[in-house]
């Protein structure tokens, strides 16, 4: 990548500090602005739709949005209410409806979630390391390099992670994603061994014409080797983008 992009917003995903994911955009954009969905962002967001306004007001400029999980969520949501204010969008292990609404679709099993909400309301901090575990879970390696981030606890108080869990289960952008794929450059990464995202979301948003990419290796939470795949596949897009405008 020859020069950076002006400016990029990165946004962490449900209870997991930026810092886990800031290797992604080094050096991609003359300014970053990191935000974790943590206490300071979120206290006063009581709803998802506050929480894109609240986003919305610490971005200045147009802005590339680059969203983890949850995160992901709301840069679409920011893409479809200002996207005057968007370069462009990448989602990584983001699924528009995270909990499924219907027979046959790819998003969560509604019990599966349950029994997080569930062990949220009996104990926080023992369910969002949980969380953490499962998003690395089947590798040691991501477990070892998970460790530090789970001894530094949650970022984010009780209440807020189980508000924003709750935006999870509530949020279903599949009308919101087809939207602003037609008004902002849009590209969704997958991992084919996400245990929280199915990988087959891909498929079904490349038929509706959606820019949709499974990489092989990748859990839900990117590390090591699979980190710097999701930073090649932003850098591409990004250059894909500026060879576009100059063409």
């Amino acid at each position: 990548m020859s020069t950076p992009v002006d400016q990029l917003t990165l946004i962490s995903g449900w209870g997991a500090p930026v810092g886990m994911i800031e290797s992604w955009v080094d050096g991609l954009a003359a300014e970053v602005a990191a935000l974790s969905l943590d206490d300071a962002l979120l206290a006063d967001s009581p709803t998802f739709d506050a929480a894109v306004d609240t986003l919305l007001a610490r971005t200045c400029g147009r802005q590339w949005l680059v969203g983890w999980s949850l995160g992901g969520l709301l840069a679409m949501a920011m893409a479809q209410r200002a996207p005057e204010r968007v370069a462009g969008v990448i989602t990584v292990c983001t699924h528009p409806c995270f909990v499924s609404r219907d027979d046959g679709d790819t998003g969560m099993a509604p019990g599966t979630f349950a029994g997080f909400r569930e062990g949220l309301e009996r104990h926080a901090d023992r369910q969002w390391q949980r969380f953490m575990r499962l998003q690395v879970h089947g590798t040691p390696d991501g477990r070892r390099q998970l460790a530090p981030w789970l001894e530094s606890g949650a970022p984010a108080s009780e209440a807020v992670l189980s508000r924003t869990l709750e935006w999870l289960a509530q949020v279903d952008q599949r009308r919101t994603w087809a939207d602003v794929n037609g008004k902002v450059p849009v590209r969704h990464l997958f991992g084919r061994r996400d245990p929280l995202v199915d990988p087959a979301c891909a498929d079904s948003l490349r038929a509706q014409g959606g820019d949709a990419r499974q990489l092989d290796d990748l859990f839900h939470w990117p590390f090591g080797d699979t980190a710097t795949q999701v930073r090649w596949e932003i850098e591409a897009f990004l250059d894909e983008y500026r060879a576009g405008q100059a063409a």
